[in-house]
């Protein structure tokens, strides 16, 4: 890897820290709304501010059957996986298992896009997989609820495979492609069909005159517009400034943000919550060792 510079560094803590604190948003919006309808607003209201941005650069898009795919993989379905775990999984949990995006964009490169890789890369998928199961079977719940609590974190898991491809996407079939134009582009064009579900449900029966409502929907915007339409943008551009692997590197901080945050929130931190972030972060970084 070359030389760094410092405003990719300081794209990286920023990223960090909104994709860190997703995660407790998520989690206050589920308060007075339900886990389809805070993934769609999610989406819908990216959507609804890229729409003249999109209008004005209309005639530049291409390569739009990619950005459509990128944009499923990377916007669209993912919101719904975690809002729906995270009615059972905390977002101290869901931020540690958030850790495996890299592991898949390694995977996900070998197996479809042909990208070459190593022992110590296979090992280091290996060991994040064995942290990321470990702390699914073991995350603390009553009786009654282990078993759904699992299935639930693996979810979170399928969405970091989901993560892992659209990566590859972008970089593989994107990299000439404006950051702002791919993430403009994927939010409008599934914000469409994200307000449309929205009016099907009981959304506008829900006045913001009541508070608890009032406070969902803030940090739902405040997700939206944070955690969905300015990452991505700053994901892209992280990447075309300094090298995907790189990009990669916020996952490793991301789930301490989700933790801290968790920690405020009266979350219940266990041993094995560190136990396992630790075992995901050092199979992450054998992963992307580099070998002379």
């Amino acid at each position: 890897m070359g030389r760094i510079s410092g405003t990719s560094i300081a794209l990286l803590v920023i990223l960090s820290f909104i994709w860190g604190s997703s995660f407790i948003l998520m989690k206050l919006g589920l308060h007075a709304y339900s886990w389809d309808q805070v993934a769609a607003m999610r989406i819908s209201i990216a959507g609804i501010i890229f729409i003249p941005y999109v209008i004005i650069k209309f005639s530049s898009i291409k390569k739009f059957h990619y950005i459509i795919l990128f944009a499923l993989l990377e916007v669209g379905i993912p919101p719904f996986l975690y809002t729906f775990a995270q009615t059972y999984v905390d977002s101290g949990t869901a931020g540690i298992l958030n850790s495996l995006v890299p592991l898949f964009t390694l995977l996900s490169g070998v197996l479809i896009f042909s990208v070459k890789t190593t022992f110590t890369k296979v090992l280091g998928v290996l060991i994040g997989l064995v942290g990321a199961v470990l702390l699914v079977i073991f995350e603390q719940g009553s009786d009654e609820n282990v078993n759904i609590t699992n299935y639930h974190g693996l979810l979170i898991v399928f969405a970091t495979l989901l993560y892992g491809i659209g990566g590859n996407i972008l970089k593989e079939k994107l990299y000439d492609v404006s950051s702002m134009l791919i993430t403009a582009t994927s939010f409008t064009t599934l914000g469409i069909p994200a307000v449309i579900y929205l009016l099907t449900t009981d959304l506008l029966s829900m006045p913001l005159s009541d508070i608890e409502t009032l406070k969902s929907f803030t940090a739902i915007a405040t997700l939206s517009i944070f955690g969905s339409a300015l990452a991505i943008v700053l994901l892209n551009v992280l990447i075309k400034k300094s090298t995907a692997l790189f990009a990669s590197f916020c996952t490793y901080l991301i789930p301490f943000v989700a933790i801290f945050w968790g920690m405020l929130d009266g979350e219940n931190i266990n041993t094995m919550h560190f136990f396992s972030l630790v075992l995901i972060l050092f199979g992450i970084t054998i992963a992307n060792k580099r070998v002379k």
